[in-house]
């Protein structure tokens, strides 16, 4: 099939030729793919611009290696930080898009990402921190991304379903490149036996299920090896139920407080790890109140409401806290 190219291609492939800097060449490839016609006979030249595109965005990233190591650290945020990595084009900056505040760019070439994107997203009354992170490809991720997956609270893994044929083979090919810098991904959150090897609990998330038929779904969610969800950035099908899986994944409950005679703070609750006893949350209130802890009480797990505990008391999801302190002594 002819490929009939347009004046504004032609016209764009000639600044291409033109093109002195990385700034220029990635101006003109983005050009040449914004008017190249699309249909089978430039299949092949589509695929090609994209890779140059890839290409030059991911030489001028690494040409600014010192600004690419501020992104070894992003502070935490909120209830739980949660990283979302995926092969080109899965779909991942469309959905920070869709569930943060983030100012992600979406486009459809790969390699758009080429920094961290963090957003935070809202779930019932607490806050959880998303970061979009370049896309992981054999030769093309740097180290800082490694960095910031280890330090994360949960994976999220990205696959386009769309693509359901390829699904396998980019699980395969991402699991291989983690494990080979010592990240493990698993349903549960396990203890690192070895300081060198990270162990993160993950959640695999099937973007772009309304280009997909639900007999693709049903396989990549049946061969996959981790709890999988199909999803919809474009649509928001599967958006609210996946705040939810991700709330769970956290392994956090939420602690409230509240001061002596008054209502209790529904609005901003501690989010505290599973498993958590009540001097941790009075610890999260603030740390120096540990030393002058006098004792607390509790609405929601005791026996019954305004108990007093023990600070090794085990807290739950949606306990109520009321700290006592001691009176600090006066000089005479």
């Amino acid at each position: 099939m002819p490929a009939n190219l347009t004046a504004d291609f032609i016209k764009a492939r000639n600044k291409l030729r033109e093109a002195k800097t990385p700034e220029d060449k990635l101006a003109a490839l983005e050009e040449m793919l914004a008017t190249i016609p699309k249909h089978k006979g430039t299949d092949h030249m589509q695929a090609d611009i994209k890779r140059r595109i890839a290409k030059v965005r991911m030489a001028s990233a690494g040409s600014k290696k010192g600004k690419s190591s501020s992104y070894e650290h992003i502070p935490k945020d909120g209830a739980g930080q949660v990283v979302l990595v995926g092969p080109p084009n899965s779909g991942k900056s469309t959905l920070v898009a869709a569930l943060t505040n983030a100012k992600a760019e979406v486009a459809p070439y790969p390699f758009s990402t080429i920094i961290p994107v963090p957003g935070m997203m809202s779930f019932e009354d607490i806050n959880i921190q998303l970061i979009d992170l370049p896309p992981l490809a054999p030769d093309y991720t740097e180290s800082w991304v490694y960095s910031l997956i280890r330090a994360c609270d949960l994976v999220l893994v990205v696959f386009d379903v769309s693509d359901g044929e390829l699904i396998q083979d980019e699980y395969e090919e991402l699991v291989s490149q983690l494990e080979e810098k010592n990240i493990h991904l698993g349903s549960h959150r396990s203890k690192d036996s070895d300081d060198r090897i990270r162990h993160i609990p993950a959640r695999i998330l099937l973007t772009k299920s309304d280009l997909a038929d639900g007999e693709s779904i049903r396989q990549a969610r049946e061969w996959l090896p981790l709890p999988a969800l199909s999803i919809s950035g474009l649509t928001g099908a599967g958006l609210e139920e996946m705040k939810k899986v991700i709330f769970d994944a956290l392994d956090v409950v939420r602690v409230y407080t509240k001061l002596p005679g008054k209502k209790p703070d529904m609005t901003e609750p501690y989010a505290l790890p599973v498993g958590s006893q009540a001097i941790d949350a009075v610890k999260a209130v603030h740390r120096e109140f540990s030393d002058r802890l006098k004792y607390v009480r509790i609405w929601g797990s005791g026996r019954f409401d305004g108990q007093q505990v023990p600070s090794e008391h085990v807290l739950e999801d949606g306990d109520i806290i009321e700290i006592h302190l001691r009176k600090l002594a006066t000089n005479p």
